[in-house]
């Protein structure tokens, strides 16, 4: 069996935020990580994490894609549970991420597979120069279109997401949130703009369909959650919603309003490093007060900013991007988005007409 690598401009974007950060994530690492996370096994399945993110997007067919994806879900897997012997909470958290990536993987396979047997190739070109086709292109969409929205902790596939991120090592949750759920946002894209660009308009709503309820169950929950790192962990599943609104309002409009579809992938593109950014450092951040204070419970925390004055200020630094504040890139991406939802009508398309005003009535 041949391995087949390629190198699009999708994939190398994606390759590129998840080289920065692993790299930032590492070196944070070498003077965070303790007892088993800082073992050989610990570095060994975190150099296996971080090689399987970097391989996914440049994967050129769906064998090796597969490979790359189980390649990354095992050193993830093993990292979550690093602590396990420590605290019991942790193996709950750790079957449950077990599970759902497994389950992930599962439906990838069935649906690139069903896109591969009707091309006669595992080529993602050739997949993509003779797509399926009717009902078989359906279930090929839909059966990998969950597969990655479990991996990006979508709504309702989301169950994995706070349970692992608060257990896992403080380096490890920041790469898990700003890098591992973007390989599935990179999934829907590779689906919805080089392997199926011409589907029908309900493949976008499905996608709207698990965006909208995943940032506003996402922003709720956060807003009580009195964990630090669930509450990231939320935050991250409000982001995840917020790109797949935008991806689904490029593919919306891509027939009829090709200029506000092109809007709506530059918001994606923003959102995915906005996120990645702010969510690195808030996660980081996290991990030296809990590495300085033994707790995660906001309700508390107080008068940390005199103690840890450098952590304080990057805290506040990534908290306002997650704000979407101006002059922060949390804004552009978001303002990026609301300028596709406004000028997305379209006289000519009475669906999304339709359909938009009500996700602009949620938004604001």
């Amino acid at each position: 069996m041949t391995l087949s690598w390629h190198a699009t401009a999708l994939g190398g974007f994606f390759a590129a935020v998840s080289g920065v950060v692993v790299v930032v994530c590492a070196l944070y690492g070498i003077g965070y990580a303790h007892g088993p996370a800082a073992s050989r096994t610990g570095w060994s399945a975190f150099a296996a994490f971080g090689l399987g993110m970097q391989l996914v997007p440049l994967a050129g067919d769906v064998v090796t894609f597969l490979l790359a994806w189980e390649v990354m879900a095992i050193g993830s897997s093993v990292l979550v549970l690093s602590d396990h012997a420590r605290r019991p909470g942790v193996r709950k958290a750790g079957l449950w991420y077990a599970v759902m990536t497994h389950l992930s993987l599962l439906l990838l396979a069935a649906g690139l597979g069903i896109a591969a047997a009707s091309a006669g190739s595992t080529s993602f070109y050739a997949i993509a120069t003779t797509p399926p086709t009717g009902e078989v292109a359906a279930l090929a969409f839909v059966l990998a279109l969950v597969g990655f929205a479990t991996k990006a902790g979508a709504v309702p596939v989301h169950i994995w997401l706070p349970r692992a991120h608060p257990e896992a090592p403080s380096h490890v949750s920041a790469l898990m949130s700003a890098v591992m759920v973007k390989m599935g946002i990179y999934g829907a894209m590779l689906l919805t703009t080089r392997l199926f660009p011409n589907g029908p308009s309900w493949w976008a709503l499905l996608v709207l369909g698990l965006g909208i309820p995943s940032a506003l169950y996402g922003i709720l929950q956060a807003s009580v959650a009195s964990d630090l790192k669930r509450l990231l962990a939320y935050s991250t599943t409000e982001n995840v919603g917020l790109i797949l609104i935008a991806l689904a309002i490029a593919m919306l409009t891509r027939p009829t309003r090709p200029g506000v579809s092109a809007v709506a992938l530059i918001a994606v593109f923003l959102l995915v490093v906005s996120h990645a950014a702010f969510k690195t450092t808030l996660f980081l951040a996290a991990g030296s007060i809990l590495h300085g204070t033994g707790e995660r419970d906001l309700d508390r925390m107080g008068g940390l900013a005199v103690r840890m004055p450098v952590t304080a200020i990057a805290l506040a630094v990534g908290s306002l991007g997650a704000a979407a504040l101006p002059a922060t890139s949390g804004f552009v991406a978001e303002w990026s988005l609301l300028q596709s939802l406004i000028h997305a009508d379209s006289r000519t398309d009475r669906l999304t007409t339709a359909i938009l005003p009500f996700v602009m009535g949620w938004w604001l």
